[in-house]
């Protein structure tokens, strides 16, 4: 009777394996966004932004390009008054509009704002 039980336990086992893995197979997730959008900001700093969304739409996030060609990758976080974009370790993205300002932790870990007054310019070429 114990071989039987682990017989139907085993099959249901393989059977749910098996039922999940075509569940994700039908669920490919892909990437759409991307395209450039261009920031001059007040202190003649150029950046560079592209946005992105998951297809099951469970993840928002954004390529963040800096003056000095460093890029940092960032997810959509909670915010009360537009969108927000954070690593929580060296940047935040804000953005509402067509205007976004980026913050940078300084010397002793407080996040100051780097970049101010960014406004949108157009697409990249």
């Amino acid at each position: 009777m114990r071989r039987k039980s682990i017989g139907i336990l085993c099959c249901a086992i393989i059977l749910a394996a098996a039922c999940s893995c075509a569940a994700g197979e039908a669920q490919k997730l892909t990437v759409t966004g991307g395209e450039a959008i261009t920031y001059h900001c007040e202190d003649g700093v150029q950046l560079v932004a592209r946005y992105y969304s998951l297809s099951d739409k469970s993840l928002d996030f954004v390529k963040v390009q800096l003056s000095d060609g460093k890029e940092y990758t960032l997810p959509q976080v909670l915010s009360g008054s537009g969108v927000r974009y954070s690593d929580d370790r060296e940047l935040v993205w804000w953005t509402k509009g067509a205007s976004a300002f980026a913050e940078m932790r300084d010397q002793n870990g407080d996040w100051q704002v780097r970049y101010d007054k960014c406004a949108e310019t157009g697409k990249k070429q």
